[in-house]
């Protein structure tokens, strides 16, 4: 098995490593929230309710040898969030990393 490869798969692996709690948040995501006065679980909501996901080149490059994704949606307050992500394996399987919100 491999990290995603296209957008379809890369939501589909998001949303299930999400609701599995197999996600791991980079402290740049948690500062990124309190910028932008997002809650975590307005956050988890837009990736759960997506309407987009496209390929998205961190600026330091893939962290977890996997794939990194921008995927919007609509959050609790019916606003387009979108949030970046890294689809990866490790040995618990597929994981996601939260990494930015845009």
């Amino acid at each position: 098995m491999r990290p995603p490869t296209r957008p379809d798969e890369a939501l589909a692996w998001a949303q299930e490593a999400l609701r599995e709690k197999r996600y791991v948040v980079d402290p740049h995501f948690d500062k990124r929230l309190q910028d932008r006065n997002i809650t975590w679980r307005s956050a988890w909501y837009a990736i759960q309710r997506a309407t987009t996901c496209v390929p998205y080149e961190p600026e330091r490059g893939p962290l977890a040898g996997g794939t990194s994704w921008r995927i919007t949606g609509t959050d609790l307050s019916d606003e387009t969030t979108s949030i970046g992500v890294e689809a990866f394996l490790d040995h618990l399987g597929r994981r996601v990393l939260l990494i930015t919100v845009f």
